[in-house]
Order: structure tokens, then sequence, then C-alpha cells
């Protein structure tokens, strides 16, 4: 029996192959990689005996190219293309479909059967699958079907995308192909001269790549300096290791030797990168990490949740608006966007502020710089020596680490009085008073963006956020508001959440019954989209056919509605609490009203905590469960009225 290695682009794919090996009692091993990943997995794997590699899309073309065993590819049928179109029917912006010839004569003829007004893209060669995206987006075409471009892609364009994901037939059918593949001939991998002469025991990092950026070398020192294992990193592009390891652009313009300080995996040193040519042609680069003696190293959770490069990949049009409040948010944001100025982001837990920041960043002058993340939350004294030291020749700080880029300042109202103090003097040092006056970054200083949940003026009245460093973020405003007050945007948000689950768990889920629409619309969704997103996950996994029945979502849906019942605790005596805990007991006092809200509230032999349930859940009675007339009668926010209803 032929051994069959399946390299599956997702999880999903990978489900669906043991199912099907199961019914033509085939034997495979199943290891999920997508793209470059997946091609080091088959590159390792070839060793150990398989005669065959079955994958799918762009992951299989690829595959094809580098590896010495026969790739057969998983080819989508017309039943995939069918659930597809299925799925997008009665979106509002523009449909293109992508690939091969093959591919568009049966989407033209589902398109017309649909009724579906779709564009046309053809695309035969590996190397025109980008140029024909960019077609795309520019003709305002805002959703791709295809299964040879992958979502990270699209992204740079703004284009939605959605791969058509083989089903169970298309996957019998390559296993079939596959069987009949068992004593295929090897084919020569191509050898790469690289780095020749370079010695892994090197006292200075060094890490080698290909013509492709594509790691090859990774040195002893390199190992300990970085805390990495060369054979987990190998065959990954260096980017990926860190952004500031990129060679691209170098080796393209075949620069002359650069040499910068650089933060590399939170090690402060001298980055020497050196082309490698072979019979006078570029063959890679090689980068030379040397520490910087006297340079303060930055400590190891600093990479940890309070400072963390993130991978921006959200752009405008991939942000859901069909409420016009949204819509002028979004507008707002995109002028914002043109201009250097810090920006103060509103919006409760999970209304998406950090997906706009990388919208912002994305479509401004500092795209190809970092977009780093700094979790005021979780920031102490100690993190903060290090964060907002004076940048020197001894020194680094957050600016320094995020310059040229954007500095997502989540949570910022969270941050301690005493490291407010901080931050205002970095920044009174790093900026310029006529920068400041204009609220302008230079070219070298990153563009602040700070988010909280709550306006910051009211925190400043409070005591609680120092009102210079108020008057420092407070460049633009953007409010992105709840999504109870933007319901609208629900359909269109499931649609998408619907897309990415069905690619990764294999599911070809077309879309929702209304009257399951309908009542996710009456949801009151205190933690706003990522609920939603956690909901409608659930709800895919609980459907069994192509819609979301309203029958199988009821139970998930009611939990939406539940209200947990009051549970009865001794109220504990003074001596019992924290000091911060009395405080904070005497804070929830203080919001109580003055007396009795409506009638009929019998306090005789009740705790406090008793009493206060008793009176939030009768004011929500009274106003028929809308929260923000409740929390207004109480004289509390939103959020504090959910936690005390949660409690």
């Amino acid at each position: 029996m032929a051994r069959i290695l399946v390299i599956a682009p997702s999880s999903g794919l990978k489900e669906l192959f043991i199912e099907a090996s199961l019914k033509l009692q085939q034997e495979i091993t199943v290891e999920i990689g997508k793209e470059q990943e997946g091609l080091t997995i088959a590159q390792e794997q070839e060793k150990n005996g398989y005669d065959v590699i079955i994958s799918h899309g762009a992951t299989a073309r690829l595959l094809h190219q580098h590896c010495r065993l026969p790739v057969v590819e998983v080819h989508t049928s017309g039943y995939d293309m069918i659930r597809t179109l299925t799925l997008l029917q009665g979106f509002p912006g523009k449909i293109g479909i992508l690939g091969s010839d093959s591919i568009l004569q049966g989407a033209e003829t589902i398109g017309t059967l649909l009724a579906m007004p779709l564009a046309f893209f053809p695309v035969e060669q590996e190397e025109e699958r980008l140029p024909v995206v960019q077609q795309a987006a520019s003709q305002g075409i805002q959703a791709i079907v295809s299964d040879i471009i992958g979502q990270a892609e699209a992204a740079s364009y703004g284009v939605h995308v959605l791969a058509i994901i083989p089903g169970q037939e298309a996957v019998i059918s390559a296993l079939k192909e596959a069987k009949r593949l068992g004593a295929a001939i090897s084919r020569t991998k191509q050898q790469h001269m690289l780095l020749t002469g370079i010695l892994s025991e090197y006292e200075d990092a060094i890490v080698a790549v290909n013509d492709k950026e594509v790691i090859q070398l990774v040195n002893k020192k390199a190992e300990s300096l970085l805390n990495i294992e060369a054979e987990q990193v190998m065959e990954n592009l260096a980017s990926e290791m860190h952004p500031l390891l990129r060679f691209a652009d170098m080796i393209k313009a075949q620069s002359s030797p650069i040499e910068e300080v650089h933060s590399v995996a939170g090690q402060n040193m001298l980055v020497k990168k050196r082309l490698l040519y072979l019979d006078g042609k570029p063959i890679g680069a090689v980068a030379i990490c040397k520490e910087m003696s006297g340079l303060r190293q930055l400590e190891n959770r600093m990479s940890h949740l309070s400072f963390t490069p993130q991978q921006s990949r959200v752009h405008f049009p991939h942000l859901i608006a069909t409420t016009e409040e949204m819509g002028e948010t979004i507008e707002t944001a995109r002028l914002f966007s043109k201009h250097d100025t810090p920006i103060l982001v509103y919006g409760e837990k999970g209304t998406g502020k950090q997906s706009l920041a990388e919208a912002i960043h994305n479509e401004s002058s500092r795209r190809e710089g970092p977009f780093l993340v700094l979790d005021c939350m979780a920031i102490d004294e100690g993190m903060a020596e290090e964060l907002f030291e004076e940048a020197g020749e001894e020194g680094t700080n957050i600016f320094t680490l995020a310059k040229g880029g954007t500095l997502y300042l989540q949570d910022v109202g969270s941050m301690p009085l005493v490291l407010q103090d901080r931050l205002i003097h970095l920044l009174q040092r790093c900026y310029s008073m006529e920068q400041i006056d204009h609220l302008q970054s230079s070219a070298s200083s990153p563009r602040l963006i700070a988010a909280h949940f709550c306006d910051l003026k009211s925190e400043v009245e409070a005591g609680r956020f120092r009102e210079e460093l108020y008057r420092l973020l407070h460049g633009g405003v953007l409010r992105l508001p709840p999504l109870r007050e933007r319901k609208q945007d629900i359909p269109e948000l499931i649609r998408w959440f619907i897309v990415s689950f069905n690619m990764q768990e294999g599911k070809q889920i077309v879309g929702v019954r209304p009257e399951v629409t309908a009542r996710l619309k009456e949801a009151p969704w205190p933690e706003n989209i990522r609920q939603l997103k956690d909901v409608t996950e659930k709800l895919c996994r609980a459907a069994t056919g192509l819609f979301i029945e309203g029958e199988e979502a009821e139970a998930t849906i009611q939990e939406l509605f539940t209200v947990p019942e009051p549970t009865e605790r001794r109220e504990p005596e003074p001596s019992e609490l924290r000091v911060e805990e009395r405080v904070h007991k005497e804070e929830r006092k203080q919001t109580l009203p003055s007396e009795n809200v409506g009638s009929g509230i019998d306090i005789t032999g009740k705790t406090l905590e008793e009493l206060e349930v008793e009176i939030i859940l009768r004011v929500l009675k009274e106003e028929n469960n809308n929260q923000s007339q409740a929390a207004k009668r109480l004289g509390i926010n939103r959020t504090t009225l959910w936690r005390k209803i949660k409690e």
C-alpha cells in the first residue's frame, strides 16, 4: 500500500482527509501547514519513506516546485463552488472569481443559476496572483472567491477572500489518484550553496537566508541569544522571526552592506547585514548580530503581554459598517490616517478598538514600520524602568523600539498615576515643543494611538488621569459604538465569522436562517463583537447542515438572554476585608439611590448586596431590560451594570 503524506493547509481539510481515508481504508499521515510552513513540514517528512504528497491550492503548488516527491493537488469541484457562492448571496459589495479557466467557466454557470453578478479574473501562472488581486481591488472588488489566493495576500490590498474549500468528493478523488501514484519516481531537490565558510562556533549570532529570504542557517550563538532552536526556525522567513530582520529589499536592490542598531528578540545589538554572492550573483544574505557592551538589556517579560509587536493585517475594507454612525467613524479614521496626529479611541471591551488602530496604521505612511502594542494594564514599575527610560547611548525605550511605526497604548486609562508621570516626561523629552503644540510626530518618532473603554476627560476630573497626558494624547477622537447600537451590522459580521469558521474547521455552512438572525439582533451583547464571534462559532459547531437552523441554535441563544439568579451570600465584616476591598465596598454603596427604586422592596433582614441586586433587577424590569436607561437611573455606566448582573 502506498505511503501517503497529506499537507493540509487548514485543520478543517485535515478532518475531511481523515474521514475519507476511513471510507477508503487507506492509511495516511496528515500534517497541518499552509504554504511555506507546509513546505517546511513536507521537506522534513520526505526522508521518512513516503511515496506521494497530497495538498491543496497554493500550498500544493509550492510543494510541487520544491519537493522531490510527486504532489497530487486536491482540485475543487462544482459542489464546492456552489457552497461558496451560496454563502455570498445577498452580499452588498462586488464579487470577483479568481482562478484558472476551468474554475471561471464553472463559476460563470453557477453564478447565472444563482442570479449573482460576478467579475472574472483569469490566472494561469503562480506569479500572476498578486497583480491580478491588485487589478481586482482597483475595480472595486470587495470579495474574491479563489482556491489559490490566501487571506494574508489579499489583505494587503484590503480585499476579503473566500477560499473554495474542497468537499469530501474532491478529497476522495485526490486520495484515489495518490494511490495510483504509489511508486512515484523521486525528483532531485535544488541544492543551495549558501553561507560557506561560516562556522557554527562563531562568537557572534549569525542568521543566514537564501535569495527568497528563507532562513538557511542559525548558529549556536544565535540559538542562545535569541532563545530559539535552529530546527524549529529553519526554512521560515527571517522577517517572521523578527520584523527588523528583513532582507528582501536588500537582496532585490543588491545594496551595499548595512550596519544598524536594533532590538532583536528583546536584545539590543549591532546588526550587520551582508549579501552573499556566487558567480557574481546574489544567492542570499547574512546578518551578524553583535551584543553592544554598555547597552542595558530589556527584561524578557517585556516581550510578553506588556509590549508586543503585532502583525497588523486589518485594513479599512475589512471593517464592517452598515450603520451611519459606524460609517462616519471609519471615514473620520481614514482622514486621521493621512496625518501623524495622536488619536484617542473610545469603546467598550470587544468593540474592535485595536482593529481600527491597525487599519489606521496600514493606511498611513508608516505602514512599513512596526505596529507595537503596549498593554497599560500589565505595566508595573519594574517594566516602566525599561519602557519609559530616557533614550541615549546607554539605553532605549518604547519610542525608539517603535520608531517609524505606530505605538498603540491599550487601556491607557488603567496606567497608575506614577507611571503616567513617567510617560509624560518621556513624551516631553522625545517630542519638541513645536511638535507637542501641533500634536504631530516626527518621521522617526512613533505615531500614538491610545484606547480606553471610557472617556478620559471624566477620568481627569475624577483625579485618576493626568490632565497633561490627556492633552498630549488628545489630537483626535474616535468613538466605536457598542454592538447593541449597531445591530444592522450583525448579519454582515456573522457572514464573515462563518467564512473564517469554514476555513478553520472544514465545514460548508452557507448561511443563517432569518429567524436566528432576528433573535441574535435582540440580544444585549455586553461583550460586543468579540462575543458575537464566539457565539457564531458555537452556532457553527452545532449546525448539522448547510444552514444554522433555529432549533439547533436555540440553546445557545437562550444563554444570551439568561440573567443569573442572585445567590444569597453573607456580607463580610469590615475586619475581614483588605483595605482596597473596603474602599470598593464603600464606592459601591455610594452608587445606590438614596431611596428605594419603585415600591414593594422589603429591606428587612437583607444584606446590602442582596438589596443592590434586587434594586438592579427591579430597575431593569421597569425599563423593559433597557440597560442604558437602567444604568442612567442607578447612576452607573452600562459596563458596571452588566458586571453587577453577572456577579
